[in-house]
């Protein structure tokens, strides 16, 4: 059940534009984040929307607590970034808004996160954050393109909130339209 603690909106001044962007850049290193300005004025030549969603929740006056960039596609909605201000992590915020953004989904919901490592707990964390969400491994070998040249390709998992989504459509799906990348196989 999603707390009524937190609400969605578009950024609106410059100033949660600002937040926004410092918080993106904190939280996400270079080879997993695209530039700021292909955030905020995206541009594909297939056609999906990306949108940021500014999460905030209600104190005097309703404060900014992170972000959500999502891409709606036909058959499935991306999370391409979620990010909970360092502040707040820890107090359910995240928790809220991921469930509320899964629960207003019509379609399946898909995500990339790091595999767990010995030397990353915190993505073993992430994991367990998600599967306590409602997202669920999809086991199929994942490769994140470069956002860019000069940077590596990332070795990730995907999740989704439909285990039976079929992960090499999603994996073609991603690779096409948010990373411009056309598989060898296409």
């Amino acid at each position: 059940m999603t707390k009524k603690l937190i609400s969605f909106a578009a950024l609106s001044d410059p100033a949660d534009e600002r937040a926004a962007e410092l918080l993106y850049t904190a939280a996400f290193p270079p080879e997993e984040r695209r530039p700021w300005d292909g955030i905020l004025h995206p541009q594909s030549p297939y056609g999906p929307q990306l949108s940021i969603i500014r999460i905030s929740y209600p104190d005097s006056a309703p404060r900014f607590a992170g972000i959500i960039t999502v891409w709606e596609f036909e058959t499935l909605r991306y999370i391409e970034h979620f990010a909970i201000d360092d502040c707040l992590r820890g107090s359910g915020i995240g928790a809220d808004a991921l469930r509320a953004v899964l629960a207003a989904s019509p379609k399946p919901v898909v995500l990339e996160v790091e595999p767990p490592a010995d030397d990353n707990p915190m993505a073993a964390r992430r994991i367990s954050f998600y599967k306590r969400c409602g997202l669920q491994i999809l086991h199929h070998p994942y490769i994140q393109p470069p956002y860019s040249p000069g940077l590596p390709a990332v070795p990730l998992l995907l999740m989704a909130s439909d285990a039976n989504i079929d992960p090499a459509m999603a994996e073609k799906l991603l690779h096409r339209q948010v990373y411009n990348h056309v598989q060898e196989a296409d």
